[in-house]
């Protein structure tokens, strides 16, 4: 490792009192007051929202590069952490220690222990472990639960209990929101914020922007608020709104890309104005048109309107869109097609005006309104 690699933490667990009451009686003295303090650093501060410089994270611990890979080897001996490499980006997975329960069943671990301390220590603190047979002479009377109250259990419920176990969101984007979810600890985002309307959002706003992984994940970090039941979806879609995308010429008729992608391409790379940013979040959720109709309307307005987004002819045109309920870009094209034909037949249709039967006028009579009109 040098200081200019990039590096991350990932915390995917709680540490609980017991876990931590292990990690510093049976851990602590396998490890060392270093490795443990460096341990317990990483697993409070959480999950870092994406990579940053290795220098950074050793400035805020104040140790040399070479005591934090000695520290970390330590950890890594111990599967208290995993070291994982790629393209000198480092992450750093912290695993959950033992409870005391499980690392006294941990035949290597116990050794160990007692090697380094001793067998007095050892059986010192299994003392104060609570055994479950403790009142293995005493009768348990508890009431049981009668399970005859599930007999109204049907299909229907167990269908949402399997639902809501895979935690998979059926969504109709381009964002993968299930593999985005998966390199998301419950650190960074608890299971609370993580609801079908906040999930929904994200893989729409991430399919409008052009928003890739990564950057996602640092704006869905700052806009959660592990401290209150709240999570900040107007302050994630001014994160995306002023996000800045990558340009990528593409084909007009290549409707399913993200929109603000599209734009750009439409108008030869000029950067989308927050003005236009806006109109696209609107055509998404004021009139709840997916991606590549939006597309589609975006292209058929500017050649229509002096390659303007007028927007009173926009949202007339979107709420068509909705009220027909058209969902891919060729029944938006056809439709709007079908439109335009409509519109030149009635103009084709219209009366030709008849001014056989126009009154026809004297001289004298001519003169007479033209004094009255003021004309003479």
């Amino acid at each position: 490792m040098i200081g200019n690699d990039y590096c991350k933490i990932d915390v995917n667990f709680e540490l609980t009192s017991d876990r931590l009451r292990s990690l510093v009686l049976f851990y602590g003295p396998l490890i060392g007051n270093d490795a443990l303090a460096l341990y317990e650093y990483l697993a409070i501060n959480g999950s870092s929202a994406g990579f940053g410089k290795l220098n950074d994270l050793l400035n805020s611990l104040n140790i040399s590069i070479d005591a934090y890979e000695k520290r970390c080897e330590k950890l890594n001996e111990y599967r208290l952490l995993r070291t994982l490499n790629k393209n000198d980006h480092y992450v750093f997975v912290l695993n959950a220690p033992h409870t005391l329960k499980e690392f006294i069943k941990d035949d290597i671990l116990v050794r160990d222990f007692i090697l380094k301390t001793s067998g007095a220590r050892y059986q010192q603190i299994v003392s104060t472990i609570y055994e479950d047979n403790v009142y293995h002479d005493y009768q348990d009377i508890s009431k049981q639960l009668d399970l005859g109250e599930l007999n109204n259990w049907d299909a229907e419920d167990e269908t949402y209990l399997n639902s809501r176990k895979k935690q998979l969101y059926d969504f109709n984007t381009r964002f993968n929101i299930n593999s985005f979810l998966k390199d998301i600890s419950v650190t960074m985002l608890p299971s609370r914020f993580r609801t079908e309307e906040n999930m929904r959002e994200v893989a729409l706003l991430a399919d409008l922007y052009n928003i890739s992984y990564e950057n996602m994940r640092t704006y869905v970090a700052r806009a959660t608020n592990s401290s209150t039941d709240l999570f900040d979806l107007k302050g994630l879609r001014d994160l995306c709104l002023s996000s800045q995308a990558p340009y990528s010429k593409v084909n007009e008729d290549e409707y399913d890309i993200p929109s603000i992608t599209f734009l750009m391409s439409l108008q030869d790379g000029k950067d989308v104005t927050r003005y236009d940013r806006q109109i696209i979040y609107n055509l998404a959720h004021d009139y709840n048109l997916n991606v590549p109709v939006i597309n589609v309307l975006l292209k058929h307005t500017l050649d229509n309107c002096d390659n303007r987004l007028y927007e009173k002819y926009l949202y007339g045109v979107a709420a068509d869109l909705h009220r027909n309920d058209i969902r891919t870009a060729e029944q938006a094209k056809q439709f709007l097609k079908n439109d335009r034909n409509k519109k030149q037949s009635t103009a084709d249709r219209l009366p030709q005006y008849d001014a056989s039967r126009n009154t026809i006028l004297s001289k004298d009579e001519e003169e007479e309104i033209l004094k009255l009109m003021g004309k003479k």
